[in-house]
């Protein structure tokens, strides 16, 4: 009598483990089929693997990716890193020659309207206007008031140069606009030969398959 109670008790424990695995491989593969296309489709985009070449990106692939989120500056007179970690965004960083002349001008208008047409989106993405002298005061309020969301930032010619060369492409122009990805690599690049629909479906496909927060 007590071995069959105690098979009754076997049987049932084992019943009930067995379900419960059942449920936790389920929700692993649940997750797995959610998060494994976002991770390949990520992984394509930047690498290129399994398309046809040049049927993925519209602006030019910097290869490799350049770390420049922590790129040391002197700003305002004090060292400080290029972008700040504490918000992990996607960003333009438009390099332009000294005081923003025709060029330049037209990627800020390039890429206002890209920015205005993610919509709700648009908070996860920012700009940034790198310059090189000072700007006149009345060009800096012009833009300033046409670009509401732009943020501008003055840096020494040694520091333009030194982003110039880590950013170059040769098939790009010196003025141009830099996409930077969440974790502050620089990997894309563009300039006024390239529409804004072409920027539009680039960053509308990375903020498709990246983490918001």
């Amino acid at each position: 009598m007590e071995k069959k109670e105690q098979a009754s008790i076997t049987e049932s424990t084992s019943g009930d483990r067995a379900p419960l695995s059942s449920r936790k491989f389920q929700g692993v593969s649940i997750m797995a089929s959610v998060l494994l296309p976002m991770v390949a489709a990520y992984i394509v985009f930047y690498t290129g693997m399994g398309v046809p070449s040049g049927t993925i990106n519209q602006g030019n692939l910097l290869q490799p990716p350049v770390k420049i989120n922590e790129l040391k500056i002197n700003y305002q007179g004090e060292e400080t890193n290029l972008l700040s970690n504490t918000s992990p965004k996607w960003r333009y960083l438009i390099l332009s020659e000294s005081g923003c002349k025709e060029e330049c001008e037209k990627l800020l208008y390039t890429s206002r309207q890209v920015h205005i047409r993610l919509g709700e989106k648009a908070n996860r993405v920012e700009r940034l206007l790198i310059t090189g002298a000072p700007m006149p005061v009345d060009k800096q309020e012009k833009i300033k008031i046409e670009h509401p969301r732009l943020k501008i930032l003055e840096l020494s010619e040694e520091n333009i140069r030194t982003l110039q060369e880590l950013t170059a492409h040769q098939d790009v122009a010196a003025v141009r606009a830099i996409l930077i990805d969440q974790e502050g690599f620089a990997m894309m690049a563009y300039d006024n030969h390239h529409s804004g629909n072409q920027l539009l479906k680039d960053i509308k496909r990375l903020l498709k398959y990246s983490y918001e927060k």
